[in-house]
């Protein structure tokens, strides 16, 4: 659907821009100003989240049917953009800690493993795997949607956004110290991230599988970095 499109294509340039931005400046110094973070991370955000929503945008699409077609963009700008928001505000608040813990650390590379690390145990915790529960929940999107198409997208996009956090929040405190100095790795937690969000509901074998790819790769970085 040209919803779905959109998303994709949009996607697509922030990888373009995410790319180009660390192929140039890049950020193995620190993470710079908030306003340069905020730009960086809010386009890492797009490349590396958005495809995660994608099934949510065509459900909603799909529900909105036969609603005003001038509404339905508008709806679908708010989900996207209010899914961001949220992403936005963590990263945000993780720059704030960075700063706050004084880094980059003489030792940077073994930060990163922990981090790393530390997001290998987070994806063995009931509050991952109750969110990741979550996540496909909200993703089926049941029920018909409410009258006002655009509260709707707003909400769908705010709770959406909530059980993301929730189930790759270790993932993305890592994004923060490896994938914020690296195209490569910002490419490999994407795909863990997908991993995390389109796997079957969880069971144990799984995430202790994830886990394990998790904190080998953590031990890679602190080893390779």
């Amino acid at each position: 659907m040209r919803a779905v499109a959109v998303v994709l294509g949009v996607a697509a340039v922030a990888w373009a821009a995410t790319a180009w931005q660390m192929l140039g400046s890049g950020m193995a110094m620190g993470l710079g100003s908030v306003a340069s973070f905020a730009t960086t991370w809010t386009a890492m955000m797009a490349a590396t989240m958005l495809p995660s929503a994608i099934v949510l945008v065509y459900r909603f699409s799909r529900q909105a049917e036969g609603r005003r077609t001038r509404t339905l963009p508008v709806a679908i700008a708010m989900l996207v953009l209010v899914y961001l928001a949220v992403w936005l505000a963590f990263g945000v608040a993780c720059y704030l800690a960075y700063n706050a813990l004084g880094m980059p650390w003489r030792n940077q590379a073994l930060a990163g493993g922990v981090a790393l690390a530390l997001a290998a145990l987070y994806a063995l915790t009931p509050l991952k795997r109750a969110s990741q529960d979550r996540c496909h929940e909200v993703r089926a999107l049941d029920g018909p949607l409410p009258r006002n198409l655009v509260r709707a997208g707003a909400v769908a996009g705010w709770r959406y956004a909530l059980s993301c956090l929730g189930c790759t929040a270790g993932l993305m405190v890592a994004m923060v110290l490896v994938g914020m100095t690296s195209l490569g790795w910002t490419i490999v937690l994407a795909i863990l991230v997908l991993a995390y969000k389109f796997a079957p509901p969880a069971t144990w074998r799984l995430d202790v599988a994830l886990a394990a790819l998790v904190a080998v790769l953590g031990i890679a970085y602190a080893a390779l970095a």
